[in-house]
C-alpha cells in the first residue's frame, strides 16, 4: 500500500500533483507481491526517461550496479530545477537531471544546482532473483515533488513512498511511470511524462553499451552545453566541442548563454560515428556601427548586446542618481561619507573578461602575454594576474574602456543603497567567495544568482576588477556629484568587487581598495565599460 506524507502538513495536499503508479500494468512488466525464484547476483541499470511535449523521448540519465545476493543498492535521481515565484508559487529554471549513488549529502551537494530540484527520487533496489527468463527486483521508491516554497524560501515537497517487485524480461526492460505532467509542468519544463526504465540480466550477461561522438558548434562562445538535460561542457570560440562516448540513440542538445537564451536541436547518435550539430543563438540581429548586435532584454529587464570584437555580452546601465559609499555605521573610512552621485547611461560587460576573450586580443595585437596564474588560462575562466595597463589596453582594443569607480558601483547597486548586488543580506551560495564558493576560480557566469539589478554577473567575488580611477582614501570627502572620475593623479588604482578568497565584508558593493597599477596580482581581473551612444543621443 502506498504511503503519503506532506513536508509542511496537509494544507499542501490540494496543490500536490497526481502521480501514477500503475497497479494494473501488464504482468510481464510490473507485478506486486513475491515470486518464488533463486537468489542471484544481477546486473541492473536504471534510466530516467522524459517524454517531451514535442513527442520525443530522451534518456535523461542512467546509473547501474551489480546487485549482490541479499544486498540492497540505493540511488538518487532528480529532474528539473525551480525557483520561488511570487505570482505562481514556483517557476522552472531548466529541465536538468542527474543520477547518483545515494548518500547522506543533500541534492545541492550531489549536483551543481541553480535552484531546488523539482522532482527527487530515492530508489532502493535489491535483493534480486532469477526466475526462468525473468529477473525479479525488489524496489522501494521515495518520490518527492515540489509544490512551492515556504516564507523563508525553503522548498516544500509532497512525498510518496511505494514498494514493488519489478519483473524484467531477459533482454528487455520494465517501465514505472512516475509523473503525468500538469499543464503548468508542460509549459515550464516542456515535459509530458517521466518514466523509470529498468534493465537487468544475470551477472556476467551485461548487455553491451554502444557509443558514438557528438560535435557541437555554436555561434556563441562560453555558452553552457546540455546533453539530455545534463550540463556537460561549454562552447568554445576556438573550435567545435567534441563530446566523446555519447550513448547511441536520439539525443537532445541545448546551449544556453549567460542570460538564459537557448537554442535546441535533436540529433541521432550512431555507433562508432561522429554526429555534428550546429546551434545559433543570435538570429536576425545586425551589428551597429560600433560592433554591437542587439540581443533583447535579460530576465532583470536590462537591454543586452553582443560585442563582435571579443564575443562579450554587454548590458545597458541607465543613467541616474544613487547613494555611493557606506553610512557611518558600515564599512571602512575610505567608503565614507555616503554621498549622492549621478552618472550618465553607459554599457557594462555582463561578465568579467575571460581568457578566451583576452587571447583574441593577444592574437590581434603585439601585446606580450601575461604571466599565467598557477591554475592556468582555460578559455572560460576570468582573466587574472592582469596589470592595470594590460586591462586598459584590452578594453581600448575591444572598443571600450575601464569603468569609473562610480559606474562600477552604479551597475552593482542600482538606484538604492543595497550592500550587495541582490540586496542587504549576504547569501554565501550566490557567488564565488570564501564563504560560499569552492575555494578556487570558476568560469564566468557560473553563478547566475550573483546578479545585479540590471543583470550584470559576478560583481561580488570571483576576481577583483580594475577601475579607471586613481585611488585616494579620502576622495569621497571632495568627490563631485556629477560623473566623478577620481583624483587627477595617484600611485594606486581602484579595484572593486573582491575575489574568491575574500569574505563578505570585502565583497560588498561599497568596498574599495587601491592597488599598485603594475602589480599583476593573481586575483586581479577586469571587465569593460563603454559610452552609450543612445544615451548621448548619437
Amino acid at each position: 500500500m502506498a504511503h503519503r506524507s506532506d513536508t509542511y502538513g496537509s494544507s499542501w495536499a490540494g496543490a500536490a500533483r497526481v502521480f501514477v503508479w500503475v497497479v494494473s500494468f501488464p504482468a510481464f512488466m510490473i507485478a506486486a507481491g513475491t515470486v518464488q525464484a533463486r537468489s542471484a547476483s544481477v546486473w541492473t541499470r536504471l534510466e530516467l526517461v522524459e517524454n517531451t511535449a514535442e513527442g520525443s523521448a530522451f534518456d535523461r540519465c542512467q546509473i547501474e550496479a551489480t546487485l549482490e545476493k541479499d544486498r540492497t543498492t540505493r540511488w538518487r535521481l532528480f529532474y528539473g530545477e525551480a525557483r520561488a515565484d511570487s505570482s505562481s508559487g514556483w517557476s522552472a529554471i531548466r529541465s536538468s537531471s542527474g543520477c547518483a549513488q545515494a548518500g547522506a549529502e543533500p541534492a545541492s551537494r550531489m549536483w551543481t544546482l541553480r535552484g531546488s530540484p523539482y522532482v527527487l527520487m530515492d530508489v532502493a533496489v535489491g535483493p534480486a532473483r532469477v526466475s526462468g527468463h525473468e529477473v525479479l527486483i525488489e524496489a522501494a521508491f521515495s518520490f518527492q515533488n515540489l509544490t512551492g516554497f515556504a516564507l523563508g524560501g525553503a522548498p516544500v515537497y509532497q512525498t510518496r513512498t511505494e514498494k514493488r517487485v519489478v519483473r524484467v524480461p531477459e533482454g528487455g526492460s520494465a517501465v514505472v511511470p512516475i509523473l503525468a505532467a500538469s499543464q503548468k509542468e508542460t509549459d515550464e519544463f516542456r515535459v509530458r511524462e517521466l518514466l523509470l526504465r529498468f534493465r537487468a540480466s544475470a551477472a556476467g550477461a551485461r548487455p553491451p553499451v554502444e557509443y558514438g561522438e557528438l560535435v557541437v558548434a555554436a555561434d556563441v562562445p562560453r555558452a553552457e552545453i546540455f546533453l539530455d538535460g545534463g550540463f556537460v561542457r561549454r562552447t568554445s570560440s576556438e573550435e567545435p566541442v567534441v563530446l566523446n562516448a555519447v550513448r547511441v540513440g536520439q539525443r537532445e542538445v541545448i546551449i544556453r548563454d549567460a542570460s538564459g537564451r537557448e537554442a535546441r536541436v535533436e540529433a541521432r547518435v550512431e555507433k562508432g560515428r561522429r554526429t555534428i550539430v550546429s546551434l545559433v543563438l543570435m538570429k536576425g540581429s545586425l551589428a551597429s556601427a560600433d560592433g554591437l548586435r542587439p540581443l533583447g532584454r535579460n530576465p532583470q529587464g536590462g537591454e543586452e548586446f553582443w560585442r563582435e570584437k571579443d564575443g562579450a555580452i554587454v548590458v545597458r546601465i541607465p543613467g541616474g542618481e544613487f547613494q555611493m559609499g557606506s553610512p557611518e555605521t558600515q564599512g571602512e573610512p575610505s567608503e565614507r561619507p555616503r554621498h549622492a552621485v549621478r552618472v550618465s547611461g553607459f554599457l557594462m560587460d555582463k561578465t568579467e573578461v575571460t581568457w578566451g576573450q583576452y587571447k583574441r586580443f593577444l592574437a590581434a595585437s603585439s601585446q606580450p602575454p601575461p604571466k599565467s596564474p598557477i591554475w592556468g588560462m582555460p578559455e572560460t575562466l576570468p582573466t587574472s594576474s592582469i596589470t592595470w595597463p594590460e586591462a586598459s589596453a584590452f578594453c581600448a582594443w575591444a572598443g571600450g574602456r575601464l569603468p569609473t569607480e562610480a559606474e562600477w558601483e552604479r551597475a552593482a547597486r542600482g538606484d538604492d543603497a543595497r550592500q550587495f548586488p541582490w540586496g542587504d543580506t549576504f547569501d554565501p551560495w550566490r557567488c564565488n567567495t570564501r564563504d560560499g564558493g569552492p575555494h578556487k576560480p570558476t568560469p564566468a557566469a557560473e553563478y547566475p544568482d550573483c546578479v545585479s539589478p540590471y543583470g550584470v554577473l559576478d560583481l561580488t567575488g570571483s576576481v577583483s576588477e580594475w577601475c579607471s580611477d586613481w585611488y585616494d582614501e579620502k576622495y569621497y570627502t571632495a568627490s563631485p556629484a556629477e560623473s566623478p572620475t577620481g583624483p587627477e593623479t595617484g600611485t594606486r588604482r581602484v579595484t572593486r568587487g573582491g575575489d574568491w578568497m575574500n569574505g563578505s565584508s570585502l565583497v560588498r558593493v561599497a568596498s574599495r581598495m587601491g592597488i599598485e597599477p603594475t602589480w599583476p596580482g593573481p586575483m586581479q581581473g577586469l571587465r569593460c565599460a563603454q559610452d552609450d551612444r543612445k544615451a548621448d543621443g548619437k
